[in-house]
């Protein structure tokens, strides 16, 4: 028997939502309201952790600006507002949030020193993006949602390190929504494209000729059959020009274990986040079903 992976994930929100937002991470910005603005004027990659959190303001240059702040709040009062307007051409703007395993500065960047598991244990990530009317940018693009790896699961080489990345442009989208919030959640059957692992950039991982490629495609793919995940990202620019945005609620399923973080501003009260419920079972329901065998 078949199983409806969407209408199953439906039925588990329905029913056992407000359980599961009381199990999401609250992370705090650093600094009190209105939050942070965590900038770099130079062309290198420099980052800062969110407190001890183990995610970080992350490949932020040429004036992009990363931070949890209260302009753009989601449930609650605080998003990570993400901005630059240097670009599309020359030296144009990067800002990430990521969360790294063992995080370690290098350069005054930050990089993963550790595995959260492998990657065949991957059920799926979530997020919530927001695009400003303001932005001028490519009107296809927004904050992206990336899966970090390391292809043979060795962390003492790391020219096969690289990652996927989920955009709507390759998932049936064209001008994306803006001033309103948008959740997203990507599982087997949502297209992903690479950069790095030792592939280089946007690789044909099933050799059907187009670089967009399924996330069940990925996994079932030998060459990351030993891949382990670094972490998560989400971020914006690296040629995009103006931009102006946020993420919230970044979720991920590994091994059956649904992780959720609501970013906020302290000094206010954070109300319950209905929405955080869709955000963790939406991954918690696809885990179920993966692990159900047709009968």
């Amino acid at each position: 028997m078949k199983v409806n992976i969407r209408a199953v994930t439906m039925a588990a929100l329905l029913v056992a939502g407000i359980a599961t937002s009381a199990q999401a991470t609250i992370v705090f910005a650093n600094g009190a309201a209105p939050g942070d603005a965590y900038t770099n004027a130079s062309t290198s990659n420099q980052g800062q952790a969110v407190g001890s959190s183990g995610w970080y303001y992350n490949n932020v240059r040429n004036g992009g600006v990363a931070g949890i702040d209260n302009s753009f709040a989601r449930s609650g009062n605080g998003s990570v507002h993400m901005s630059g307007v240097a670009g599309p051409v020359g030296s144009s703007f990067k800002a990430d949030i990521e969360y790294l395993a063992n995080g370690t500065a290098v350069g005054g960047n930050y990089y993963a020193n550790g595995s959260l598991g492998l990657f065949s244990t991957f059920t799926g990530m979530s997020y919530d993006w927001y695009r400003s009317s303001s932005s001028t940018n490519n009107a296809g693009q927004h904050p992206a949602l990336r899966i970090l790896l390391d292809l043979d699961g060795n962390l003492n080489t790391t020219g096969d390190r690289g990652g996927l990345v989920y955009e709507l442009a390759y998932n049936g989208g064209g001008s994306v929504a803006t001033d309103t919030w948008v959740s997203a959640v990507v599982d087997a059957s949502t297209k992903l494209w690479n950069f790095g692992l030792g592939l280089g950039n946007e690789f044909d991982i099933d050799l059907d000729g187009t670089p967009y490629d399924l996330l069940s495609e990925w996994q079932s793919s030998g060459r990351l059959a030993n891949a382990v995940i670094l972490g998560f990202s989400a971020g914006v620019g690296s040629g995009w020009g103006p931009f102006d945005g946020a993420v919230d609620n970044i979720a991920w399923t590994i091994d059956g274990v649904t992780t959720t973080t609501n970013f906020e501003v302290a000094g206010a009260a954070v109300p319950e986040p209905a929405s955080l419920a869709l955000v963790g079972l939406a991954l918690g329901g696809l885990a179920m079903t993966r692990r159900r065998k047709p009968t």
